[in-house]
């Protein structure tokens, strides 16, 4: 069947002839971006839709987005791109639901860099864009400054490199932190974007060029970045070496630095640091977790498979994970940064990565699974954790740390296959596939 003329106007009698079990089936045979254009034909398939297709999506749910695990083996990189479907079609896998496949035509050749809501942010050999997955709508986005950093190659080893033109070695872009999406009331020339490297950080609004963020250190002591985000004005980026966060305010033109946020952890523990924003969008939340899950334990946990998604599950014994929030703006002025520890969610899970920080309202999800398994994996009061930069990490697993944990717990993992994914995958990220943008953005039209 021609799917896209159920889509054309003028009353021809498709959409009248389609029943609730026809637009089941028509569905279960679509990708998600394309149920998604399906539901903006007309009101009555987006109720259809909504109401009997919501299950089969989980819309509003977190899931990952990921290469099919069809490319994971066996094929070369030069045949897996020969063929066009490797970067265009990925799946979207709800954490205890069947997987979806959605279709992303705009990827081809080109690698994420990272997301924010139906937004994503890619690179190929010309340069960087914002597209919409739904509407597929490309931002070209401006180059770095030139005497600062000159781009030098695109592979995918490297995704992304960057030669430092003004001293010895090469800075690495761990991702692009798309802080605010474009919008059509803003004229798509609205957004907010952070390009994080590790030794370096740049800002960028709409309209304008990069502006770098400076650091008031010696060169050799310069902040070894892993995580940004920006909040209230201001941007915010964590130290890997010892948690100390740096903030600027955007609205500085010379960037300089003003203040820097001790950790609120002191020892000898190494941690993966992540920021986000709090639920109501007024504090800063930085979170911490042990970095060496599995790796000081030389015997690896059985693989369980999920048949639920198809994902391989282990479990490790529990490792500290910690949330920490404080109102930066509100003590900067006092000097006064004291961090207060969050001992509890709520109904809320996190979900952190390449992408912007999801904090996902979980009310109808168990805090704990009440036989003590693995499943569901979905759960409230959760921080899960993905990769942190477009290269991923050296041990490929994405992690599930409750709050909360009974004794004994063990934290959820789901284990991803090492053989060529560091050569050939893109890092897998936390995506929020949502029906509501056929009323936002796409032509919603009445029949």
């Amino acid at each position: 069947m021609d799917y896209s003329r159920l889509c054309r106007g003028g009353g021809d009698g498709h959409l009248e002839a389609l029943t609730g079990d026809n637009i089941d089936l028509i569905a279960a045979h679509l990708d998600v971006t394309y149920t998604v254009r399906l539901a903006a034909c007309s009101r009555e398939l987006y109720d259809m839709i909504s109401k009997d297709e919501g299950k089969m999506h989980h819309w509003d749910e977190p899931c990952l987005l990921m290469p099919p695990p069809a490319y994971w083996f066996d094929e070369h990189w030069d045949v897996a791109r020969a063929s066009r479907l490797h970067d265009t079609v990925y799946d979207l896998v709800p954490l205890d639901h069947p997987r979806r496949s959605v279709a992303l035509p705009f990827m081809h050749d080109r690698k994420w860099l990272g997301a924010n809501g139906d937004w994503i942010a890619a690179a190929d050999h010309h340069g960087w864009c914002l597209v919409n997955v739904y509407t597929e709508r490309h931002i070209p986005l401006p180059s770095l400054p030139a005497m600062k950093i000159c781009y030098t190659s695109v592979s995918y080893q490297s995704a992304v490199a960057y030669d430092v033109s003004w001293g010895p070695g090469v800075v690495n872009l761990l991702k692009i932190v798309i802080c605010q999406v474009p919008t059509k009331s803003g004229r798509y020339a609205d957004y907010k974007l952070i390009a994080l490297f590790d030794k370096r950080i740049f800002y960028l609004e709409g309209g304008g060029d990069w502006r770098m963020l400076k650091a008031l250190t010696p060169a050799s002591d310069y902040p070894k970045y892993c995580d940004a985000i920006e909040l209230g004005g201001h941007v915010f980026a964590v130290d890997e070496t010892d948690g100390s966060t740096y903030f600027w305010d955007t609205a500085n033109e010379n960037l300089m630095l003003p203040f820097v946020i001790p950790p609120p952890v002191v020892d000898d523990q190494q941690y993966a640091w992540f920021l986000a924003p709090s639920a109501d969008g007024k504090r800063l939340m930085i979170i911490l977790t042990v970095n060496n899950i599995g790796i000081a334990n030389a015997e690896v946990p059985p693989d369980i498979p999920y048949a639920a998604n198809g994902l391989q599950l282990r479990q490790y014994p529990p490792v500290a994970t910690y949330v920490f929030e404080q109102d930066p703006l509100s003590t900067a002025r006092a000097g006064d940064f004291l961090w207060r520890q969050v001992n509890s969610l709520g109904d809320h899970s996190l979900f952190l990565g390449l992408n912007y920080p999801i904090i996902a309202n979980l009310k109808k999800c168990e805090s704990k699974a009440p036989d003590g398994t693995l499943v569901p994996f979905m759960r409230k009061n959760c921080v899960y954790t993905a990769y942190r930069k477009i290269l991923h990490n050296q041990y490929p697993k994405i992690l599930r740390c409750n709050l909360q944990p009974d004794e004994g717990e063990t934290v959820g993992v789901i284990s991803l296959p090492r053989d060529g994914w560091d050569n050939v995958r893109q890092a897998a990220m936390w995506f929020k596939p949502a029906l509501n943008i056929a009323r936002s953005v796409l032509p919603l039209k009445k029949h």
